[in-house]
C-alpha cells in the first residue's frame, strides 16, 4: 500500500512536537490536503489537538500494547481517503518504558512504519552541539532520519549556526527554525496539556498560529518530497464479524471525561454496538442503555460540577448489574467520594472507597496483569496489557474482588486492579479493545438487554 507519510520525533521531551505537528498537518490541510495524524504511545490528550488541527480523528499507535500487524493494520485502515501522514512521536526517538529495548518507542513504529524521520531538536544554548545530537541518533541504529527541524531558536543568528554545523557535519538538512516565543506556547497539568475540550476556541487560536509560524519558517515542499520518498508497505486486512446484537452502550463524553482510543469505540461500532454520548455534567444516562463505558479524564477537577441526577441513574443502572466499564478517571468518579486537597466531593458511590488526588505520587508506565476473575471484558486465565497515568490512590473501605493480578505496574495496590462489583470493571488501567474483548463486553450487554 503506498501512503506518502513522515514521522516527526525529537531529542526529548518537551521538544514541541505537538506544536510542529499539529502547525504541519493545518498548514498542508490549507494547502489542500487531506492529512491523517497519529500519536505514537499511550496518551489521549495530544490526539486532540493533532485532530483539531487536520480535520480527521488522530489515532493511537503503540508497539507495546499493539502487534506489528495490529500497527500497519490501524494505520492502513486510518489512512483511506487521506493523502499523506503524519505521525508525532512520544518522547525521544528511542525512548521507551525499559532503557535497553526499543518495544513502545517511536523508533518502532518509525520501523514498522519504513517513516522517514524528522529530528526535532530545542537547541537552547547549542549551536555545534546540534549535530552531535544528529550525529548520535542517527548511529545509534541507523535510524532514517531525513531531516532536521530546530526549535526555541533565540534569534536568526543562532538559527545559521545551528543549521551550519547539522548541514556541514551531519549532510542532513535542516527544513527551518521556530523561534521561542510565548505567544506559541500552552497551558499543562498534572496528565500533560489542558484538554481541548476545556479550551477549544484557545487551542483554535494556538493553532493557527502555529500553523502560520510552520508555513513562514519551515521548508514544506521538502517535507512532501521526504513524504512521498516513503517505500510502500504490505496491506494488512482487518478480520472480523459484525455482530447482529442491537445494543445501546452509553459512553460518558465531555470535558470531564474525554480519554478514549478511537479504535475501541470503532470496534464496538463495527461490531454493531449504537454509541450514544452523554455528559455526567448534565443529565441522565440515556434511555434503554444496555451498557455503559465511562473513560478517563478529570473527574478531579470537574467534581464540584457533577449531575446529582445523573449520578444516582448511573448508581442505579450499575445496581441493576448493567454491564459497565470504567477506566481511571471512571473508577475514580465511581468511588463514594472524590477527594481534593481535603476536601470531599461525592461521587458515584458504586464502589465503597475514596479517591484521593496527591500530586506526590505519580504511577506512570504500561501494565501487563493476569486476568484471575471473569469479567465484562475477560475471562480468568488470559493476558491483558494496558497503561496507567494517575496522581490518585484508592482508600477502600473493606476488601474487594479483583480482576487483575498484576505482572506489571501498580494499579490500585501494587498488586490488583480491576475491581469487580454488580456487572461493572473498574481499573486504574487503560486498555486497547481487540475484536474478542469488545465482543464479550456486548455480549454481555445483549444478555442484559433480554432480561
Amino acid at each position: 500500500m503506498r501512503i506518502p507519510r513522515v514521522l516527526i520525533s525529537a531529542s526529548n521531551s518537551s521538544s514541541g512536537k505537538t506544536m510542529l505537528t499539529c502547525g504541519i498537518a493545518r498548514a498542508l490541510t490549507l494547502r489542500g490536503y487531506k492529512v491523517q495524524t497519529f500519536k505514537v504511545g499511550p496518551d489521549f490528550i495530544d490526539p486532540k489537538y493533532l485532530s483539531l488541527a487536520s480535520g480527521r480523528r488522530a489515532v493511537n499507535l503503540d508497539s507495546w500494547l499493539m502487534s506489528e500487524d495490529e500497527v500497519l493494520r490501524d494505520f492502513e485502515k486510518y489512512c483511506e481517503g487521506a493523502d499523506l501522514a503524519i505521525i508525532e512521536g512520544v518522547r525521544s526517538l528511542y525512548d521507551s518504558s525499559d532503557p535497553l529495548s526499543l518495544k513502545g518507542s517511536t523508533f518502532s513504529i518509525a520501523k514498522i512504519l519504513k517513516a522517514p524521520i524528522l529530528l526535532t531538536i530545542d537547541i537552547r544554548g547549542l549551536n555545534m552541539g546540534t549535530a552531535a545530537i544528529v550525529k548520535g541518533f542517527v548511529s545509534l541504529f541507523d535510524a532514517n532520519i531525513q531531516g532536521v527541524i530546530l526549535n526555541s531558536s533565540r534569534s536568526e543568528r543562532h538559527e545559521l549556526k545551528a543549521k551550519k554545523a547539522v548541514e556541514e557535519l551531519t549532510n542532513i538538512r535542516v527544513l527551518g527554525a521556530i523561534p521561542r516565543k510565548k505567544e506559541l506556547e500552552i497551558g499543562m497539568r498534572h496528565l500533560g496539556l489542558i484538554t481541548v475540550e476545556e479550551i477549544e476556541k484557545e487551542v483554535e487560536e494556538k493553532v493557527k498560529k502555529w500553523a502560520e509560524i510552520v508555513e513562514e519558517r519551515l521548508d514544506l515542499d521538502e517535507l512532501l518530497r521526504i513524504a512521498e520518498s516513503a517505500e510502500e508497505l504490505p496491506e494488512i486486512q482487518e478480520r472480523f464479524e459484525k455482530n447482529d446484537l442491537d445494543v445501546n452502550i452509553a459512553i460518558a463524553l465531555d470535558k470531564s471525561f474525554n480519554f478514549y482510543y478511537a479504535q475501541n469505540l470503532d470496534t464496538l461500532k463495527a461490531l454493531g454496538a449504537n454509541l450514544i454520548f452523554f455528559s455526567p455534567l448534565e443529565g441522565n444516562l440515556p434511555d434503554e442503555t444496555d451498557g455503559i463505558i465511562i473513560g478517563g479524564g478529570y473527574p478531579e477537577v470537574f467534581a464540584r460540577e457533577f449531575n446529582r441526577k445523573a449520578m444516582i441513574s448511573l448508581k442505579n443502572k450499575i445496581e441493576d448489574d448493567c454491564p459497565s466499564y470504567a477506566e481511571c478517571g471512571g473508577l475514580m468518579f465511581l468511588c463514594k467520594k472524590i477527594v481534593v486537597s481535603g476536601e470531599k466531593f461525592e461521587g458515584v458511590g458504586v464502589i465503597p472507597a475514596e479517591a484521593i488526588l496527591d500530586l506526590s505520587r505519580r504511577f506512570l508506565g504500561y501494565t501487563r496483569a493476569k486476568v484471575v476473575e471473569d469479567n465484562v471484558i475477560s475471562k480468568k486465565g488470559e493476558q491483558i496489557l494496558g497503561h496507567e497515568f494517575h496522581y490518585s490512590f484508592l482508600d477502600l473501605e473493606k476488601d474487594t474482588k479483583y480482576a487483575y493480578e498484576l505482572e506489571r505496574g501498580y494499579g490500585i495496590d501494587g498488586i490488583h486492579d480491576g475491581i469487580i462489583l454488580h456487572n461493572c470493571l473498574a481499573s486504574y488501567m487503560h486498555t486497547l479493545f481487540s475484536a474478542e474483548r469488545a465482543e464479550e463486553f456486548l455480549e454481555k450487554c445483549g444478555e442484559y438487554k433480554k432480561k
